[in-house]
């Protein structure tokens, strides 16, 4: 799959999440019965197999490991991921960092994952990532983000989108 195919993929899986009712025990185990968790491992594994010439796949892929240790299955549709994948990820991502190949977007987006305590704490090992993580120096938000391209990349510029610091009328 491509990175199109797959962001149109996680959009409907995360609207089948969002009809999901029930108790959260209820939506949860719906997410594992449809198949919803096992359709985003697959999605996080393409993702980090296009990564290393991809940086937009290595954005969204570093964007679901964070989503599915900060917020729970129910509400996003993103189970337990394939460590396989994840460690692949952030191999490419400790080795961008360390030659200084990042961008502006992924700088702040590094920035923002950072004030989540333990998320990646697993990852202890890939020096690079760990001390971005760490670092004082901070990359500031963008005033705004084009809300329009975020729509098509998939659950990461869904949630980009629903972050009220990039809306105007409520930031000013």
């Amino acid at each position: 799959m491509n990175i199109d195919e797959l962001a149109i993929k996680e959009q409907s899986l995360y609207s089948s999440v969002t009809e999901l009712e029930g108790t959260i025990e209820e939506k949860s185990d719906k997410v594992v019965y449809f198949g919803i968790s096992k359709e985003y491992r697959e999605i996080h594994y393409e993702y980090a197999r296009l990564a290393k010439n991809d940086l937009e796949a290595l954005k969204r892929g570093l964007f679901l490991i964070w989503h599915s240790m900060s917020e729970p299955t129910w509400l996003t549709g993103i189970g337990e991921l394939e460590k396989e994948s994840e460690e692949r990820i952030i191999k490419i991502l400790d080795r961008r960092l360390k030659r200084g190949i990042t961008d502006y977007e992924l700088d702040w987006m590094l920035d923002y994952y950072s004030g989540w305590d333990h998320v990646f704490e697993r990852f202890k090992d890939f020096e690079n990532f760990q001390n971005r993580l760490k670092s004082e120096s901070k990359t500031e938000f963008p005033d705004e983000i084009d809300r329009e391209q975020m729509k098509q990349r998939g659950q990461m510029g869904l949630y980009w989108n629903s972050l009220t610091i990039f809306n105007k009328e409520t930031s000013s």
